[in-house]
């Protein structure tokens, strides 16, 4: 029972650290792309932001939780996860890829047509991680996690910064998400 207790305590100070670099690295690099980047391309980013984290919630179907809460979780609960996050996200970017001109004259923004194609891949791409990440948190190895947060986020927005500055505009932020779940999934 020690065990569990220090691995607990463990994972709470390895969260905090996750929180507290991450809060303060987004601060950092909103604060650049801001001086970088038009309000017209963060409001096109935020335009679709709602539809990509609803359609992202929905992939995951609390499969995740369920593979946490079970005691006994064999390799064969994973995979048919795995494989059911990877198919459904598939179907949830067809949906958003199709819909893309319904949802861009809805926002009357030409532009979201191409943006939502785009950034809707982080939908798949994301899909692949659900499942390792699930064995993170269930082994309550919030360390790992969290170091890998912390370099996703410092090459993402390393890469969004470099963008912007060459005058990417709103491409500097889709590459900077999608860069992030990259290098998370890797």
């Amino acid at each position: 029972m020690n065990s569990l207790k220090s691995k607990a305590i463990n994972g709470v100070l390895w969260s905090i650290i996750e929180n507290f670099i991450n809060k303060g690295l987004l601060f950092v690099v909103g604060v650049i792309l801001a001086r970088l980047l038009s309000p017209t391309d963060f409001g096109l980013i935020g335009m679709i932001t709602i539809i990509i984290a609803v359609s992202q919630s929905l992939v995951d179907a609390g499969f995740s939780q369920a593979l946490i809460r079970n005691e006994k979780v064999s390799s064969k609960d994973y995979s048919t996860v795995f494989i059911f996050n990877f198919l459904f996200s598939i179907v949830i970017y067809l949906v958003l890829f199709f819909s893309s001109t319904k949802i861009s004259e809805f926002f009357n923004q030409p532009k979201l047509v191409l943006l939502i194609k785009v950034l809707a891949i982080n939908i798949i791409i994301n899909s692949f991680g659900l499942v390792q990440r699930t064995k993170l948190i269930k082994r309550l190895d919030f360390k790992t996690q969290a170091k890998i947060s912390i370099v996703a986020g410092l090459i993402s927005g390393a890469i969004g910064i470099f963008l912007a500055y060459s005058d990417f505009g709103v491409w500097s932020l889709v590459a900077k998400t999608t860069a992030f779940s990259l290098i998370t999934v890797i």
